[in-house]
């Protein structure tokens, strides 16, 4: 959780701002996590609500594409979006609000923006030697030990007979 009290600011005049810096250890994101979260946020009043901006690094906990070994993710988050007031109903675009108490969770909007920095297909090193094809060993860990498999694609193996048969003859 990423708890503020907005009591103040949000009865506030339009134009009131401040400061508030985040240094959180692990904000867990029910499918996910982030640890070493980071940055500065500015909180404005606006018209519509608190207008939340900041800079913020994390590490996200994924998963290697090539290996499937879970590791963090090194992101940086750039957030700018806008806190409902209490009694506000919620909406895609308005997934958070303060609470009556004056309190809010920034977790479920830090979670969206972070999904977005997010790299489509994770590697945790750059010289990740993936799964064996064969027996889906992680080559990053051993060597592997099934059978050499033939080389090619099975797939195609009818098609290279027919192509060594019609070179014998």
């Amino acid at each position: 959780m990423i708890k503020l009290n907005l009591s103040a600011l949000a009865h506030a005049r339009v134009g009131r701002d401040q400061s508030v810096e985040l240094a959180i250890d692990v904000v867990p994101l029910g499918d996910g996590e982030l640890r070493n979260l980071r940055g500065m946020l500015q909180l404005t009043r606006v018209a519509e609500g608190i207008l939340v901006q900041g800079e913020l690094t994390t590490e996200a906990r994924t998963e290697c594409t090539r290996c499937l070994t879970p590791f963090y993710q090194p992101i940086s988050i750039e957030l700018e979006d806008i806190v409902s007031l209490p009694g506000a109903s919620l909406t895609p675009e308005r997934p958070v609000r303060i609470h009556e108490d004056g309190w809010v969770d920034l977790a479920p909007l830090v979670r969206e923006y972070a999904w977005l920095e997010m790299p489509t297909s994770p590697i945790c090193s750059d010289d990740c030697r993936g799964l064996c094809p064969q027996c889906g060993g992680n080559r990053n860990t051993g060597e592997c030990t099934c059978e050499d498999a033939p080389s090619g694609d099975p797939r195609w193996a009818i098609l290279q007979r027919l192509a060594s048969t019609s070179d014998s003859t």
